[in-house]
């Protein structure tokens, strides 16, 4: 072999291959730079090219986009790793691709993801509403209300079962309160007689099953138990009628037997009661005798306590809040200690968390109340009694808390009151009858309307 190099290439003459193949020529020329010389590929490389070229054609050589080279001159391996070269560049700008509209996306989508668990949760409670009645406490109607529009006001908050407390006048005790009790119970029946789509129920069984017709079943109570006239035979009489619950007590509004809230008789009269007295307690076992259900929300707090420890049947407090979260006038402030006792009675507690005082609450503030009352009194001895916008919505939201199942919501909504009313319905008839009367002493300054007994 002979070179040239004062041209600046090699020239390879032609080689003849006698012995192997006599009767075949077999001539190959290679040109390079001299450049390029330095960076020839080993033999074995060399001997693949040339085998590839055809008829004497040069090879170009050019760089790979993603780094390697290409090219007839590139082995297997540096092929292999020039696209595992590419492969991760292009990986790489994918995801930085993917983070950018994730940046974008991520707040629309948590939206959009909110928005569906929220209907998720709705169409959840709706069902559960539909199986369950939503008990709701102190409803009462006023003058010239116009029943259709509040029916479906009713309809539209899902409430299946109110507590209806005929009202009556605190100034009218000892005048003529059990007669405005008794025009009350009538105007009742009256009322709901009117109408297919309220029903006045005696007894638990009835209210589901009213409930189950799609009415809104009516419990009926008396609003203070000044309307009793301090009479066992007109608390069996009001029973008689359909009454199934007696507020101990009205807002201010102390009788001769037990002290309501802010009681301001003892401080004119020596003997009116602080709490409860002996006939007091005997009105309360009358009550569980006959199966009514004993309310004592508006009871000072040691009329409170004392009527948890007497009575044999659950009690029910109505249109409360704990006194820590709302110590207003438009619901009863209920002390935590009073709270702490509930489960010992088995008694239950519906929160109005509609407002405090003026203000209106918001959804936040009435789930930490309903906490709060679970975590003292427990899951059993809550219900509901009021609302910021609907029960739906303010369920929905209860229910990201996994801690409010299916079954804690059935509780809270009305299950707790069904409860403890069927619980009073089993002592019924259980407990001696008591024939007693008040005694004279504790109503002599306040007896010109009654008829002197011999």
């Amino acid at each position: 072999m002979n070179t040239v190099p004062n041209h600046g290439f090699i020239e390879v003459h032609p080689i003849h291959h006698h012995q192997h193949q006599p009767h075949c020529k077999q001539q190959c020329f290679v040109f390079t730079e001299i450049a390029d010389i330095v960076e020839l590929p080993p033999p074995e490389i060399t001997k693949i090219a040339s085998e590839k070229m055809q008829n004497g054609g040069l090879t170009s050589y050019t760089k790979d986009p993603c780094g390697g080279s290409s090219g007839g001159l590139d082995s297997p391996t540096d092929s292999q790793a020039s696209k595992s070269r590419c492969r991760r560049i292009l990986i790489v700008l994918g995801i930085m691709v993917l983070c950018i509209a994730m940046a974008a996306g991520i707040p629309l989508a948590l939206q959009l993801r909110q928005s569906s668990l929220l209907e998720a949760r709705l169409a959840f409670i709706r069902r559960l509403l539909t199986e369950a009645p939503l008990i709701e406490s102190s409803w009462s109607p006023v003058r010239d209300m116009n029943y259709s529009s509040s029916m479906q006001e009713m309809r539209q908050k899902y409430v299946g079962a109110v507590l209806w407390p005929i009202v009556v006048p605190c100034a009218s005790q000892y005048l003529d309160a059990v007669q405005l009790a008794l025009e009350g119970i009538d105007e009742a029946k009256r009322i709901t007689a009117g109408t297919d789509a309220m029903h006045i129920v005696e007894s638990a069984d009835e209210m589901e099953q009213t409930h189950i017709r799609g009415e809104v079943a009516v419990l009926m109570g008396i609003g203070g138990g000044h309307a009793l006239g301090t009479s066992l035979a007109v608390l069996r009489s009001m029973h008689l009628l359909g009454a199934r619950f007696v507020s101990i007590t009205s807002l201010d509004c102390t009788t001769p037997w037990a002290a309501s809230t802010r009681n301001v008789d003892y401080l004119f009269e020596g003997n009116a009661t602080i709490s409860v007295n002996d006939f007091g307690k005997i009105m309360l076992f009358e009550m569980n005798r006959i199966g009514m259900l004993i309310e004592i929300s508006h009871l000072s707090e040691a009329a409170m306590i004392a009527t948890l420890r007497a009575a044999k049947a659950p009690v029910l407090l109505i249109n409360s809040a704990p006194q820590s979260f709302c110590n207003s006038t438009n619901v009863a402030p209920i002390p935590d200690h009073v709270l702490s006792l509930l489960p010992e009675n088995g008694g239950v507690i519906m929160l109005n968390l509609e407002r405090c005082g003026d203000r209106l609450l918001n959804v936040r503030e009435a789930i930490k109340a309903i906490n709060y009352v679970r975590k003292v009194a427990g899951v059993d001895h809550i219900g509901l009694s009021g609302a910021p916008k609907s029960y739906a919505f303010l369920l929905a939201e209860l229910a990201r808390d996994r801690v409010w199942g299916n079954a804690a919501i059935k509780k809270l909504i009305g299950g707790n009151v069904v409860r403890i009313l069927r619980e009073a319905e089993t002592l019924k008839n259980r407990l001696p009858l008591y024939e007693e009367w008040i005694p004279h002493e504790l109503i002599e300054s306040n007896s010109y309307c009654r008829y002197p007994e011999s």
